[in-house]
């Protein structure tokens, strides 16, 4: 009998599969144990028919009411169009990383891009609490597990920064600086955008250039600019770890030495005189 043809019977590897669908190893072997991708064994090896796959994504990742081409490609969708000036936070104020999620979720609910905050603040503690989306370098990437389309108004990313950091739960157990928050409403949008920031942001040099730029715009500018090279298939020189010091612009320098001279004005400032009490003389 003649080898059959077709997509049906093109099997391909772990590295093939991560390659088609834009993610690292780490994450396709993560869903193939789970279940959540159809495979099969080849002595022992995992391969996944590229029919199957296919069929997978078109049937398990948008919804009953809508058709599958009615939904972006995630990897032809520019991202511009998820990332507004107003979706970047340049000096969050949370501490925590509950505080954290609770911030970046706020500025998507008050843009009327999240309709119900509660749910989607839960679902992304939920989602964290199995195991933190942090990577080295200072960065994460927050999201749910759960798709709720009627949850989420439109599809959305929240940028964050935080100054000092925060202890977000990253493998090597540095503060996170930057957390991307994504409510992209559909998995067909979900994990090809993933991948597309995963492979911009993994050069030191990028985070640290985002993690000095002072303003929303300079922030989204480089990012944009970062995406387009991944979508291009430019592949950036990867730096020394030297480099995710980041080097504050002309700006930023004199903020923090306005803050550092205010700080030392107070500690200088004598502390007020008390008053001297007055002592009232006893009547005979």
């Amino acid at each position: 009998m003649g080898k059959k043809s077709g997509t049906d019977v093109q099997l391909m590897t772990m590295h093939e599969l991560a390659t088609y669908l834009h993610l690292d190893e780490a994450t396709v072997n993560k869903l193939v144990m789970a279940g959540k991708i159809p495979s099969l064994q080849v002595d022992r090896q995992w391969r996944f028919k590229r029919g199957q796959i296919d069929a997978w994504i078109e049937e398990q990742l948008v919804g009953e009411d809508e058709s599958f081409a009615d939904v972006p490609d995630g990897m032809k969708l520019p991202l511009e169009d998820l990332l507004p000036d107003q979706a970047i936070i340049t000096n969050m104020r949370a501490k925590t990383p509950v505080a954290v999620i609770e911030e970046l979720a706020a500025r998507a609910y008050t843009n009327g891009w999240l309709l119900d905050k509660p749910w989607f603040v839960g679902a992304v503690v939920e989602r964290e609490s199995l195991a933190s989306t942090a990577m080295e370098g200072g960065v994460a990437f927050l999201h749910t597990r759960a798709k709720d389309k009627g949850k989420i108004g439109r599809p959305f990313m929240v940028v964050g920064r935080s100054w000092e950091g925060i202890s977000f739960g990253a493998p090597d157990g540095a503060p996170t600086y930057l957390f991307f928050l994504l409510g992209l409403k559909y998995d067909r949008l979900h994990l090809p955008i993933l991948g597309r920031l995963a492979r911009a942001l993994r050069n030191p040099a990028t985070i640290a250039k985002l993690r000095a730029l002072s303003s929303p715009d300079q922030v989204r500018a480089h990012l944009l600019k970062e995406d387009a090279a991944v979508r291009s298939g430019l592949v950036p020189e990867i730096q020394e770890a030297a480099a995710f010091k980041p080097k504050l612009d002309r700006q930023l320098r004199l903020r923090a030495i306005r803050r550092l001279q205010q700080a030392k004005n107070v500690e200088n400032e004598p502390p007020p005189a008390k008053k001297p009490t007055r002592t009232r003389a006893k009547k005979k």
